[in-house]
């Protein structure tokens, strides 16, 4: 017959199977693909199948009716093996089954249940509490039945004694060692995220969980890091899929942490025959791009954080770091604003962090004490296009666009114009000044208009006030061949006018203009349109006359 865990329910029956079989995930999966595993319960529909099937069951599937079971024994599915789950895993699929069961519904569980016996190992102590809520759910069946009787008063007794003591489960990591049972034993982390240790003198698993209350001592673990002779404790820290230190805390005595923070700092893990050491083991260090924040605490202890900023902050940054899943949201959330120029619903950030993880494209980075993932730039290339299926599927989720959305077209970024005078990264600035100003005809109506930007060469000078929006029909977006401001003729000031100006014409243009060379001949040389960069808070007005601010107010 094997070790089974009998139950009953005073609500309906069919809501409970149904609950059992089509929502409750955890059951499902169980029942669906390892289909021999599940907890069953006898409702209207098994009836039902006795009438028509076996006739001869009738009477005892009435008499079973909203009990239910399950069997704990006889071994596991060679499909629970291949999947990585030992029979302690399952269990706890079980525990947690029961525990929604008793939110839902109203439960009872029966005493005798060869599966409740504490001298057994199917459940822990711990989890025959949660099972039955630390006993209030056990039923000793009939008062008749004096097995079941005694069996329900000494399980009731057991289970509702007042829990001791126990750690906060939240302040045990991975690494730390616990005392049990008078036997320090390391606490390891499962695939499934779980933390354990090995029983004593085996090597078979105990979920903390199942074991909070027969912890004696706890330990922390505090890895450390040396150079020549200096030693200091690592707060946490990040590796990359490389390996490579990214981010690290350490405290120590002063002189130490500035010792070896100074050596990383150079990009070197090996310095005067010394080497730097961790704890964690063999990690290189990015020769460019580091950066440390060091803090004097007391008694001449210091803090300090040491991190890659090209990875961790800079504009390309793709490492996202926190102490918990609602840091790494938040960390996320800047970095998903300041790496693309797409509009996004913000409020639902964390879906789209959600789907991007599901896909592969935020990969869990080597870390203690702290929460890391890099985020896979490649969602950025080719015109954000993987970016935008994940937030389109959002927005669709949560009714924001329609079933058949027009397709988004994103008009790519305008070249800069080719200037034989300038650099790339200085026409860049005046793009950039551009794309700030206001656009064409929002100061219509203001008679004396702030100037944006100001573009001089030996004969011309350029005053723009206002930026072009571009229309529908245009191939790039920002092309700035139609800004409005003032042009003033430096070679004939009469010629000056207000008028559009084409900024990739005029920053395009080669102006040879006749020099004295130093040996007393002439000589031709190339100029062209700049921009001033300590023209601002000047103003201009319909005749072109310009002035500062502060001359404005002086005759407001």
């Amino acid at each position: 017959m094997g070790a089974y865990l009998y139950f009953k329910t005073e609500s309906n029956p069919n809501e409970v199977a149904k609950w059992l079989l089509e929502t409750n995930q955890l059951n499902k999966k169980l029942f669906e693909e390892w289909d021999e595993q599940n907890i069953y319960i006898n409702c209207d529909e098994d009836i039902e199948w006795a009438k028509k099937e076996r006739p001869d069951l009738v009477d005892m599937y009435l008499k079973q009716y909203a009990t239910g079971n399950i069997k704990t024994s006889g071994g596991i599915s060679f499909k629970f093996d291949e999947a990585g789950y030992s029979y302690e895993d399952l269990a706890e699929i079980w525990v947690q089954i029961f525990e929604e069961l008793n939110k839902r519904f109203k439960m009872k569980y029966y005493a005798h249940s060869c599966s409740l016996n504490p001298d057994s190992n199917y459940f822990t102590l711990e989890q025959m509490k949660r099972i039955t809520d630390n006993g209030k759910l056990l039923s000793g069946k009939t008062a008749k039945d004096n097995r079941a009787r005694e069996l329900y008063e000494k399980y009731y007794k057991l289970f509702s004694e007042p829990e001791k003591e126990t750690f906060d489960m939240s302040n045990i990591k991975e690494k730390d060692k616990l005392l049990i049972d008078g036997y320090w034993s390391e606490v390891r982390k499962s695939q499934q995220e779980r933390l354990y240790v090995l029983k004593k003198g085996s090597y078979s698993r105990a979920y903390l969980e199942n074991i909070v209350n027969d912890i004696e001592d706890h330990e922390k673990y505090v890895p450390k890091i040396r150079y020549g002779g200096s030693v200091c404790d690592i707060e946490s820290y990040v590796l990359d899929h490389s390996s490579t230190l990214v981010y690290m805390e350490i405290v120590g005595t002063e002189n130490m942490v500035k010792s070896i923070t100074s050596v990383l700092m150079q990009g070197k893990v090996r310095m005067d025959s010394h080497t730097v050491d961790a704890s964690f083991g063999f990690f290189n260090i990015n020769k460019r791009g580091n950066k440390r924040k060091m803090t004097a605490l007391n008694d001449g202890i210091a803090h300090s954080i040491i991190y890659h900023a090209t990875s961790i902050s800079g504009a390309h940054s793709n490492i996202l770091i926190g102490r918990d899943e609602n840091e790494i949201i938040s960390s996320f959330a800047t970095w998903l604003e300041k790496s693309q120029p797409l509009p996004y619903p913000k409020q639902y950030t964390t879906e789209i962090y959600r789907k991007l993880e599901s896909r592969g494209k935020l990969e869990k980075l080597v870390s203690f004490n702290v929460e890391a993932y890099e985020v896979d730039l490649s969602i950025l290339q080719d015109e954000y296009n993987d970016l935008i299926e994940v937030i389109l599927e959002v927005c669709k989720e949560n009714g924001l666009v329609p079933e058949n959305p027009k397709p988004l077209e994103i008009k790519k970024q305008f070249p800069l114009p080719k200037s034989a005078y300038l650099r790339e990264d200085q026409v860049q600035k005046i793009y950039d000044t551009l794309n700030k100003m206001p656009k064409t005809y929002e100061l219509e109506d203001v008679d004396i208009k702030p100037i944006g930007l100001k573009l001089f060469s030996p004969n011309m000078t350029l005053f723009i006030v206002e930026a072009d929006k571009g229309c529908e029909d245009d191939e790039f977006k920002n092309m700035h061949t139609e800004c409005y401001g003032y042009i003033k003729n430096e070679s004939d000031p009469q010629m000056s006018e207000w008028g559009y100006i084409n900024i990739p014409h005029y920053l395009e243009m080669n102006i040879q203009i006749r020099v004295n060379g130093t040996n007393g001949r002439i000589g031709n040389m190339n100029v062209g349109f700049e921009q001033d960069l300590h023209f601002e808070n000047m103003y201009i007005d319909s005749k072109g006359n310009v002035s500062s601010k502060s001359d404005l107010e002086k005759f407001a």
